[in-house]
Order: structure tokens, then C-alpha cells, then sequence
């Protein structure tokens, strides 16, 4: 077995006295003037617009890794803004995915897969194996979606115990209307600690010598009850905490997140640091490097707070 994903993961947070993750979803629209000009001229339904538009992704990814580097622990690339431009957007996650690792940053894919028998086995495959050419040789966690149960999330496990990798089971995420169904009580408490229960028994068998599991939990900055119960209840779990920045959580809000002794939660922002040129009158990409270390600086100063 590996060396697991918690204990890389708690290594570098300490480290880097950051525990800013950096979410690495791309909006065609909002992307520098300048590399905007690198796509060129034509229509979304034009041939060859798929292939520009990831060409000018891969370009501003690429410097973005650089900007964040010293700042960040990990980049959290959503999925979903790349599959958008098919077979070339693709190729362009995993060549984001091994710029980052070649960066000496963690990568946590943002997949939210959820399936059972042969079709979770080739997820956990693509996104947490050794196949060349596919994400997996380069990313160290994945989110995981637990509704299917225990037989969905068995795949994921054996390649988190086996490959040192690292899972972040959807918990109480940090959208509007997650409270209608995650806060739904379920004989007795609500559906979230239900997963929180799951969680904690699917994690208890990967804890590494840093006394966390590589079994994590996504935990939303934006429900703060929520959040002081599930940490509660999952005293050795990392949480990824979604809500920073854009989506309106304060940094005194985080503090549910994290233990007592300051530990056991990254924070991902991503918004706010890709497309901080849209509010500084200064080059691009000064100012997604100076978003990137005021965010690791408040982080930081709530984390020793505590």
C-alpha cells in the first residue's frame, strides 16, 4: 500500500501553512482578454471550436498552476467544465491534472461518481488508477456521491486502500437547497450524520500515521449547524469545505469545519481566485497569485485562531 492520501495531505498543510485549495473551473466566457484572442474566431457550432476552446483552458490552466503553487496545497479541477468540450476537453483535465502533480500540488478531482458492480469499478478506474493516458496517475482524492450505499462506494475503497488515494464523500454540501433532502430526518436524525455514520465506518480502516483517514467528507462552510455536528461526529475525517469566496461564506464561518487543534479541513475557493482579474486593474495573472495567497493568509489566521 501507498503512502496514504491523509498523511500526504496533512504533510502538506503543514508545510505549507495553507490549507487553501484551489478550484480549477473554468468559465470560457470570463477568461483573459488575451486568452480569449488564442481561440480564435468562430461560432460554438463550428468544427474545431470544441478543440480552441480546451486549447485556451490548457493555456490558462497552466499559468493559474503556476500563480497558486506557493499558495495552495491542492487544485480541485470540476470535471464537468471540461466534458463540455468533449474528447478535447477531456484530454486537457488530465494534462491540468499532470501539471498540477508536476507542480507539487495535490490534486483532488471533482467527479461526484456514484454507481455500483463493473461501472463504479471502471470509474475508480479511470479516476484513481494507473492507466496512462486517463486522470488517475495523477490525482490523489476524488468526490464520491454515497447515495447507491455501501456496495457503490466498495470500488473506490479498494483503490483508495490499495493506491494510497483519497475519497470525499458528499456529506452536506454547501448549495441553497441541500437542506432538502440532506437535512431530512431519518429515524430520528437528519440524513446528513446518517452519511457522516457511513463515512466514519468506511474511513476507520485507512487512518494513517497523522491519525486521519483518507476517507473525507465534503462539508459545506455555508450550514454552519450542520457542520459543527458532523465534525462532531467525524473527529478523524478531512473535510473539503466548499463555500468560500463566491458562494458567500466568511472565513469566521469556517471554524465549524475545523478541529480544535486547527486541523482536519481544506478549503476550496475558486472564483474568486480564477477570475480576481475581473476586480483589480492590474495583469491577470498577478492577480489570481495575489488572491490566492490573501485567501491562504485568512485561512490561515483562522486556523490558528482556534
Amino acid at each position: 500500500m501507498s503512502e496514504s492520501f491523509a498523511d500526504r495531505l496533512v504533510q502538506s498543510v503543514e508545510e505549507k501553512k495553507s490549507c487553501l485549495v484551489v478550484g480549477l473551473d473554468p468559465v470560457l466566457e470570463r477568461l483573459p482578454r488575451e486568452i480569449l484572442g488564442a481561440l480564435g474566431s468562430g461560432a460554438p457550432s463550428n468544427a474545431g471550436y470544441c478543440a480552441r476552446a480546451a486549447g485556451a483552458l490548457g493555456l490558462f490552466l497552466s499559468r493559474v498552476i503556476e500563480a497558486v503553487r506557493d499558495s495552495a496545497v491542492a487544485v480541485k479541477p470540476n470535471s464537468a467544465f471540461y466534458e463540455r468540450f468533449g474528447a478535447s476537453g477531456c484530454e486537457v483535465l488530465t494534462e491540468v491534472c499532470r501539471k498540477a502533480k508536476k507542480a507539487g500540488l495535490l490534486v483532488i478531482l471533482d467527479v461526484k461518481r456514484g454507481d455500483v458492480g463493473h461501472t463504479a469499478e471502471a470509474y475508480a478506474d479511470a479516476y484513481l488508477g494507473s492507466t496512462p493516458d486517463t486522470p488517475g496517475p495523477y490525482v490523489d482524492a476524488i468526490t464520491v456521491n454515497p447515495l447507491l450505499g455501501t456496495d457503490s462506494m466498495k470500488s473506490f475503497l479498494k483503490m483508495s486502500h490499495s493506491g494510497g488515494k483519497g475519497l470525499f464523500v458528499l456529506v452536506r454540501t454547501s448549495n441553497p437547497s441541500a437542506h432538502e433532502l440532506q437535512d431530512l430526518e431519518v429515524e430520528g436524525e437528519p440524513l446528513y450524520l446518517r452519511m457522516a455514520a457511513l463515512t466514519a465506518r468506511w474511513g476507520e480502516p485507512l487512518r494513517g500515521r497523522s491519525g486521519f483517514s483518507s476517507i473525507g467528507a465534503v462539508v459545506g462552510a455555508t450550514a454552519i449547524e450542520q457542520a459543527k455536528r458532523i465534525r462532531a461526529a467525524l473527529p478523524h475525517a478531512p473535510f473539503l469545505v466548499p463555500g468560500y469566496g463566491a458562494q458567500g461564506a466568511e472565513a469566521a464561518q469556517l471554524k465549524a469545519c475545523f478541529r480544535a487543534d486547527g486541523r482536519g479541513a481544506v478549503v476550496n475557493a475558486s472564483r474568486s481566485i480564477l477570475f480576481a482579474h475581473e476586480q483589480k486593474d492590474i495583469p491577470w495573472i498577478e492577480a489570481i497569485r495575489q488572491a490566492a495567497e490573501t485567501a491562504r493568509r485568512e485561512l490561515e489566521q483562522i486556523r490558528n485562531s482556534l
